[in-house]
């Protein structure tokens, strides 16, 4: 049987955080830990945890660090992490039903991968849902397919909050750049795309929520987000592929201003 970390950053979390841990707790699956890594939050999220750590004491770590950013937090908890394979879910986020990690088990017991990702259940801040991602066959893939992996350089198809990672792949080829406040996960897949054993599996893991307050949802945080991309870019691709990336990025924002 393989142990799960799973690991929740949080500041101010409040709002959000007790269907997190509830959809945590509820798991039909016993080998877990879930570690907290909390930004010294002042709105009673701490208090919550708390609670919840005293009810679970031996499968509940909690953390408190210096608020340098989201990629300094989730490095933080895979720090702390003692199980093989490591999934973040952050506070606004919740695993789609409590078989997850059961059947997560059941598909790592049949494959031996390095990593594997699967589909979000994209919600919005009133529990709504308005989709799930990735649901094209092209974004299904996984290390043996070389378009899969091709498409990866130009498009990010892998949601981190449905990707369970073993700890030794941080080991081996580094943790998120703490530099990056967004784009920290496709910087990571760049690394570790060609060099290990991954794999799409066809299952809904997690509620991924969108509203006003999420990094990705926050105007005043577009540019950044772009910059951030650009970054990442740089580094893995020729002029020809950023060029083609920047039109692809034109053409899925064109798609997706068409559905609001």
């Amino acid at each position: 049987m393989i142990k799960f970390s799973i690991i929740t950053c949080t500041y101010n979390s409040k709002k959000y955080i007790e269907n997190n841990i509830k959809s945590v707790s509820l798991q039909n699956f016993v080998d877990f830990e879930h570690i907290f890594i909390d930004s010294f939050s002042t709105d009673g999220t701490v208090e919550i945890i708390k609670d919840y750590k005293n009810k679970f004491s031996e499968k509940v770590k909690f953390f408190q660090v210096e608020k340098k950013g989201i990629s300094n937090a989730m490095n933080e908890g895979i720090k702390h992490a003692s199980g093989e394979y490591i999934i973040h879910l952050h506070s606004d986020d919740s695993f789609f039903d409590n078989d997850v990690l059961v059947d997560v088990n059941s598909f790592l017991a049949n494959g031996h991968y390095d990593w594997i990702y699967g589909k979000i259940n994209v919600i919005e801040e009133s529990g709504k849902s308005i989709g799930t991602f990735p649901n094209k066959k092209i974004y299904q893939g996984g290390s043996s397919s070389w378009f899969g992996k091709k498409i990866l350089n130009y498009y990010n198809y892998i949601p981190h909050q449905a990707a369970f990672i073993k700890k030794g792949i941080f080991q081996k080829f580094g943790y998120f750049d703490e530099k990056l406040s967004s784009a920290m996960d496709p910087d990571f897949w760049f690394r570790i795309k060609d060099e290990t054993n991954w794999s799409f599996f066809d299952r809904i893991i997690s509620n991924y929520c969108i509203h006003s307050g999420s990094e990705s949802a926050n105007v005043a945080n577009r540019k950044k987000t772009i910059d951030n991309k650009k970054e990442v870019r740089s580094r893995y691709l020729n002029s020809f592929e950023k060029v083609l990336a920047t039109v692809i990025d034109y053409l899925v924002e064109l798609k997706n201003s068409n559905y609001r």
